[in-house]
């Protein structure tokens, strides 16, 4: 019996630099080991999910963001997150499969409309609501038309009907002063 030790490859480096090669042969090894089972391990939870998305008859479209949220593949996670979210794509727990609409992956489900919510009581009193009301009109109206402008126009208008069409220069301006518009601030 011989008690010297036994080496598979006799012919390997037994030298700091040779057992470095060798070192580092074996990590890369096992990196490349440990990505190949990463890879598997998530196509084979993929394949999971789809067995109990088939299983529950979960609809595509929300199959798309359950698989987004990274939902473990077990049908106990699969039932939580349904009951969690499903509301919110119009998917019932418990109900039938043809009270569910599949849509292909990619199109959407039609939106509901949420109920409409209780009244509030209005902080604005029916004199704000009505200058609300006015303003709106005016913005609607025209470009950079405001609340001062409103009152100017009226004055324009009344100055106009008081004196017609063939006042002079001087005498729609004194009309106008009288109307509280200043003219040297309206140029």
């Amino acid at each position: 019996m011989s008690y010297a030790y036994d080496n598979d490859d006799d012919n390997a480096d037994q030298s700091g630099s040779g057992l470095r090669a060798q070192l580092e042969k074996a990590l890369a090894d096992l990196k490349a080991a440990q990505k190949t089972n990463t890879e598997l391990n998530a196509k084979f939870n993929e394949t999971r999910l789809s067995q109990i998305f088939a299983d529950k008859k979960v609809p595509a479209n929300i199959q798309r963001w359950m698989k987004r949220d990274e939902v473990e593949p077990s049908p106990e996670a699969v039932d939580k997150w349904l009951a969690e979210n499903g509301e919110d794509f119009g998917y019932k727990p418990g109900a039938t499969p043809a009270a569910v609409t599949e849509s292909p992956e990619g199109q959407q489900s039609p939106v509901e409309e949420a109920p409409a919510a209780p009244a509030v009581e209005s902080v604005l009193t029916p004199e704000d609501v009505a200058q609300l009301t006015r303003i709106q009109g005016l913005l609607a109206q025209g470009v950079g038309q405001t609340v001062l402008s409103d009152a100017t126009s009226v004055a324009v208008s009344t100055v106009e009907s008081q004196l017609g069409d063939n006042a002079s220069f001087e005498e729609a301006v004194a009309a106008l002063q009288a109307q509280g518009i200043d003219m040297d601030r309206a140029r």
